[in-house]
């Protein structure tokens, strides 16, 4: 611990004399989808349309330490706008933005990152989308409150963070949640092919002056990863096992441990993107319509997509397919045009197999991928923060 601290005095004490400029970026993003469950009589979720553009201007100071050691001190603003809703300019500014970035290179090839502060989740690099997200709750909860810490190199992917999305109510908002989430992915390729992967999850619902229960949902899904070498610009299939702990603390301590089983199968080739996801197992979501002191815990819960709440009181199976186009413009630009459609064993005789489908445009557009990089040192003595060695 005495290291770490003369570490950040050292650092700290040394700034003015390292390399400083003017650091900036500018992410856009722009959003279309329309959902129709109208075959499934709506019973998963209703039908609406998203449409919507978000602009995060961003300014701040960046300090060379070293060619290997980069800091970043940033602040900006989320500039957002569903179409069609007649805001005055004020309400635009939806929320800050402003964070410490420290990112490190080594000799090895590896690369480590590490943020604090309100910043956008783009920098988390694990994939915890439908698991843990459904698609409009990543874009309409674009920051992380909290920290985050990755590591790269050449056979190992890992990164941990939290996330802190509500503080306890107070007089003013009676209803408001202490919420926070502890989250992680990684990756590991231990065989040609082959890699073993995880996601991870404790998220702690915790209580309001309205509403003073507490309830866990808690997660981890292991995977096994087959990417062969194929003509393909990508192909991927996985293996995967779901496991939950779920406990709602004031009714009775009921306890629930929900699993299943997942099958991602993947192919790309010249932008054309065919994505099947497969799930069988229970219900993930077994206290969604739960309610406590007259409120159900819905999507405050449960922020992974709906497919995953088969309202099934046995194991069932729903597939989700997507055919997608994302052509490869610049680093700094992608564009998704896709079609989706959502199957899965039905809950009811009103319901069909087919439960509905989605068409979607999404348009990002982040100049932070042209920003300048830490360089791995060419000593063999490693990186080095003064006379720490990393």
């Amino acid at each position: 611990m005495k290291k770490i601290f003369a570490l950040l005095l050292l650092s700290a004490l040394s700034f003015p004399a390292v390399a400083q400029k003017f650091d900036w970026n500018i992410n856009f993003d722009y959003n279309f989808s329309n959902y129709e469950y109208d075959r499934s009589s709506e019973i998963f979720e209703d039908s609406y349309t998203l449409h919507a553009a978000r602009i995060t201007p961003e300014a701040g100071v960046l300090i060379k330490q070293n060619p290997s050691v980069f800091h970043r001190v940033r602040a900006g603003v989320d500039i957002f706008k569903q179409m069609g809703e007649g805001l005055s300019i004020p309400n635009l500014f939806k929320e800050l933005v402003f964070y410490y970035d420290v990112e490190a290179a080594f000799r090895n090839g590896g690369r480590f990152e590490a943020l604090a502060g309100s910043f956008p989740r783009r920098y988390s690099d694990g994939d915890y989308n439908w698991l843990l997200f459904d698609d409009d709750n990543l874009f309409f909860d674009n920051n992380i409150e909290g920290i985050l810490l990755k590591y790269h190199n050449r056979h190992i992917f890992a990164e941990l963070g939290l996330d802190w999305p509500g503080m306890l109510g107070d007089d003013s908002h009676p209803v408001r949640r202490e919420r926070f989430q502890v989250f992680s992915a990684g990756l590991w390729n231990f065989a040609g092919p082959f890699s073993l992967g995880w996601i991870g999850s404790f998220y702690h619902f915790a209580c309001s002056p309205f509403s003073p229960n507490v309830v866990d949902n808690h997660m981890l899904n292991t995977s096994l990863e087959w990417t062969p070498f194929s003509m393909m610009d990508d192909l991927k299939i996985t293996a995967e096992g779901v496991f939950t702990y779920q406990c709602d603390r004031h009714h009775g301590m009921d306890l629930r441990f929900p699993m299943g089983f997942l099958s991602r199968q993947m192919v790309a080739k010249w932008g054309v993107v065919i994505d099947n996801r497969f799930y069988f197992g229970d219900d993930l979501m077994p206290f969604f319509d739960t309610a406590y002191s007259g409120l159900s815990y819905g999507k405050d819960l449960y922020m992974a997509d709906l497919s995953f709440h088969t309202r099934l009181d046995h194991p069932g199976w729903s597939d989700f397919v997507s055919l997608k186009y994302e052509p490869k413009i610049a680093d700094f630009l992608n564009l998704s045009v896709s079609l989706s459609f959502f199957f899965g064993e039905p809950p009811s005789a009103s319901c069909p197999v087919f439960r509905g489908w989605q068409q979607s445009i999404a348009l990002r557009a982040n100049l932070d991928a042209l920003r300048p990089r830490p360089k791995a040192p060419k000593s063999s003595r490693g990186t080095y923060f003064h006379e720490f060695k990393l």
